[in-house]
This record gives C-alpha cells, structure tokens and sequence, in this order.
C-alpha cells in the first residue's frame, strides 16, 4: 500500500474504535445508571410521628362523707315530730277526735229530737190529728230508729276510749233507754188509759228531758 494512503486509512481506523468505544461506555453508564423495570420501587421512609401529649388527669374529687349517725338520729327526730300520729283504730289523733265529736253530736241531735217527736205525737193522738193506728205506726217507726241507734252506741262501746269518751257514750246510751222508755208508756197510755199509766208517762217524760239537759247543758 502507498504509505500516504496508509496513514490516513490508520488515523480513520483509530478513529471508529475510539468512536466506538465512547459510545459503548456512554450506554453502560447510562443502563447502569437507570432502575431495572421489573424492581418494585423502594416505599419512602415515613417522617417523624406527631407528638400527641398526654390527658392532663385533674384530682379525683371529693365524694361527700355521709352524715354522721346523729345528724340522721335528729332528722329522723324531726319528721317523726311534723308527722301526725297514727292512732290504732287507723286516722290521725285529731281526726280520730273530730269523729268522735262528730258522733256525739248527731246522737245528742237525735236525742233531743226524738224527744220533742214524742210529745208532738201525744199531744197529735190527744187532739184527735191522728186515730190510734197512724199514732201507733208513728210510734213504731220511733223506735224503730231507736234501736239502730243503739246497736250503734254499742259497738262504739267496744272500742279503746279515753275515759271522758266513754263516760259521754254512757250517758247517751242512758238517755236512749230512757226515751225508749217514754215512747213505751206513751203506747200503754193508749192502749189501756188508766191513770197509773199516764202517771208513768209522764214521770219518763220528766226523765228524759232532765237527762237531755244535762247531754247538752241546757235549762231544764
């Protein structure tokens, strides 16, 4: 070969396989360089927590000491004071009072009237007002009412009285046996009128207003 060609021909061939070569470290750097396809990515690290501090936890409270056991004794004390007391046949004292008062003076109304209802009868029969059946079944009916008043002030009898209780009940029960009393003279004085039983009328009438005023406290 003729040496002027033969250096050009060597510089052109230095030249491509220092070409060459550049190019073939520049894409192993590269592919070095770049992540394989099918590695999965690397997660991030995560960055510090946030700090959350603590509940304050304030001091228990206070759970209030019961009262004392004499502070319970005297309230006790109290409401035993302001309640009214229970009697043993049921209701309050003073209801068990304004019952009995109550009692007494229907029976002392009924007393006085049966009475007057006597007199009024003898003194209608006398004049002729009525005839001797409608007087008669006056009279009945009186003591009819009579006696239911007295089953009445028996079973009052019966129960737990104070003493000037029961000294009231006896003397109504005394008042009625003697009104009963008048009403049955009254009866024989028309069944016989014989004097004797007028007499006998007319001292149970006597009787039985004497006892009326001293139930009620009035004049004789």
């Amino acid at each position: 070969m003729n040496r002027r060609l033969w250096k050009p021909a060597l510089t052109l061939v230095v030249l491509l396989v220092l070409t060459t070569a550049i190019g073939l470290l520049s894409r192993g750097n590269t592919s070095s360089a770049q992540s394989p396809v099918d590695e999965p990515a690397k997660p991030m690290p995560e960055g510090p927590k946030e700090y959350i501090p603590p509940k304050t936890v304030g001091p228990a409270k206070a759970v209030p000491a019961s009262p004392p056991a004499a502070a319970s004794q005297a309230e006790e004390s109290s409401k035993a004071a302001t309640t009214p007391k229970v009697s043993a046949e049921g209701g309050t004292a003073t209801e068990r009072r304004q019952l009995l008062e109550t009692i007494g003076a229907l029976i002392a109304a009924h007393c006085y009237q049966t009475y007057f209802n006597i007199g009024l009868l003898a003194d209608g029969r006398a004049k002729g007002i009525y005839n001797d059946r409608d007087a008669t079944k006056v009279l009945d009916s009186i003591l009819s009412i009579l006696a239911t008043v007295d089953q009445k002030l028996t079973a009052l009898d019966k129960l737990a009285l104070e003493k000037e209780d029961r000294a009231s009940l006896a003397q109504m029960r005394e008042l009625s046996v003697l009104l009963r009393r008048q009403a049955n003279d009254l009866q024989a004085v028309w069944d016989n009128g014989r004097e004797d039983d007028a007499a006998r009328y007319e001292s149970s009438r006597k009787d039985a207003w004497a006892a009326i005023s001293k139930l009620l406290g009035v004049g004789r």
